[in-house]
């Protein structure tokens, strides 16, 4: 059978959890700090849902290619928000019905995006910003490591390796149908370096303001579009 063209991983955020749980693990007083910082991550996953339906009209006028990456990319991110969920019910005791009911209560405003998620190219580019920038940040959380169960770890390895794999779907659609168009990639980093700016609404994009994503200093964004532009135009072997 011939692979399709786009990669798809597949795992279970509940598996794994299930598996800590059934394992008798005990809270080994894993510091409350983490609290706020995970609720963060949880609604940066879960928002992924407000994006999925912002675009889903859009649907007709995007090439086949590109509406799979978007069903595979969201059934990840579906699978990542659960295991954020799952996440802080056990380590912090809160309740499903709890959680679910402050996330659906916030609203999405897409205003400052309809430009930049207006066609393919421009939609791939913060795709592929965004999911970079996603493996950058969740590569530095090194303190799943010391909450006494290796799966943890597990976690969070499949987080980011869905992430890069999210990323390197998008490079290789950008290659495929728009390579021959570098000008405009590097203009659409450029408007994704303004938007950065702008306060977050729970838009899933550019959701860097948070506790999560500490990168260090303010030129993050520009280092990061370079990063992105110098893989995208790399030559191929």
């Amino acid at each position: 059978m011939k692979p399709t063209f786009l990669n798809k991983r597949h795992w279970s955020s509940k598996a794994i959890f299930k598996q800590i749980s059934d394992s008798g693990w005990v809270n080994p007083g894993i510091d409350s700090k983490y609290k706020e910082f995970f609720l963060a991550d949880l609604v940066s996953e879960y928002d992924s849902i407000n994006l999925y339906h912002y675009l889903y009209a859009r649907r007709p006028k995007l090439s086949s290619y590109f509406v799979q990456y978007l069903d595979l990319w969201f059934a990840d991110e579906k699978n990542h928000a659960d295991g954020f969920l799952e996440l802080n019910r056990l380590l912090y005791d809160m309740s499903e019905e709890s959680i679910l009911e402050k996330l659906k209560a916030r609203k999405s405003n897409f205003e400052h995006f309809e430009q930049l998620l207006s066609n393919e190219l421009s939609l791939l580019t913060v795709f592929a910003y965004d999911e970079y920038t996603s493996v950058k940040t969740y590569k530095k959380d090194t303190f799943y490591n010391d909450f006494g169960n290796p799966l943890f770890n597990s976690w969070i390895s499949n987080l980011i390796a869905d992430e890069a794999t999210h990323f390197a779907n998008a490079v290789k659609l950008l290659r495929r149908n728009h390579l021959s168009n570098t000008k405009e990639i590097e203009n659409t980093l450029r408007q994704i370096i303004l938007l950065e700016s702008d306060q977050y609404e729970n838009t899933f994009l550019l959701d860097h303001d948070g506790p999560h994503f500490l990168l260090g200093s303010a030129d993050f964004a520009e280092s990061t579009a370079n990063e992105v532009l110098a893989i995208i135009t790399r030559p191929q072997k």
